[in-house]
């Protein structure tokens, strides 16, 4: 029987070709997005609703 050994340094997660760094670094650029208030997102959504309906 052969064991199949992966690369644990690009395979982060199936499907996923980056590095534990490339993630975190693309995690901490989204939490300096901007954010909406729950009123606010609520809003969005409706308008959201109302356009693709």
């Amino acid at each position: 029987m052969e064991i199949k050994t992966i690369k644990k340094k690009r395979k982060l997660l199936p499907g996923l070709d980056m590095t534990q760094e490339e993630l975190m670094a693309r995690v901490r650029k989204a939490e300096e997005g901007p954010f909406y208030t729950l009123e606010e997102f609520k809003q969005k959504m409706q308008e959201w609703k109302a356009q693709k309906y």
